[in-house]
């Protein structure tokens, strides 16, 4: 099972760069317009990024209380977590890429999306070196490390909403 969810794990993480590659080369954009959903407009790159984060702000809490509470279903919900949160981190990457490369007139205040972001990476690196078993041997000493960063992401991104209103 961990063989098969680190492969796939790094698929997703491998598509991710590819496609923030080629969001930051200019060679692949999505087009800019509002687009109304629930009676709010924003444009299709900020609903991706807002996919991706909510799924993130909501399922990720999920695994912690399954693995505590349903422990037989911890490597099932493994899975879910890692490449659902990846997915997630995909629709993100898009919103963030898009978001440097727009132009000067119209370029935004990144204070808080680039913390946004680098919580976000560190998380996603600490998960892959957990799930890879790189960490093992470093387990007891460096377990905090991956739920501290949820937290200062969770953090982040309350702050980053607020900032955005």
């Amino acid at each position: 099972m961990r063989k098969w969810l680190v492969l796939s794990a790094a698929s997703i993480v491998v598509v991710t760069v590819i496609v923030v590659a080629l969001i930051l080369l200019r060679v692949f954009r999505i087009p800019f317009f509002q687009l109304e959903i629930l009676g709010v407009s924003n444009s299709p790159v900020h609903w991706i990024g807002w996919a991706g984060t909510v799924y993130i702000a909501f399922a990720t809490p999920v695994y912690p209380i399954i693995k505590r509470k349903f422990s037989q279903y911890t490597p099932k919900m493994l899975g879910v977590h890692v490449i659902g949160n990846l997915l997630a981190v995909l629709l993100v990457s898009i919103h963030f890429a898009h978001q440097v490369t727009r132009p000067a007139d119209n370029y935004p205040d990144l204070g808080t999306g680039v913390a946004l972001y680098a919580a976000m990476v560190l998380l996603v690196a600490t998960g892959m070196l957990l799930v890879s078993g790189v960490l093992n041997r470093f387990y007891r000493q460096v377990r905090f490390v991956h739920p501290a960063l949820a937290l200062t992401f969770y953090l982040v991104i309350v702050m980053h909403i607020i900032h955005g209103l």
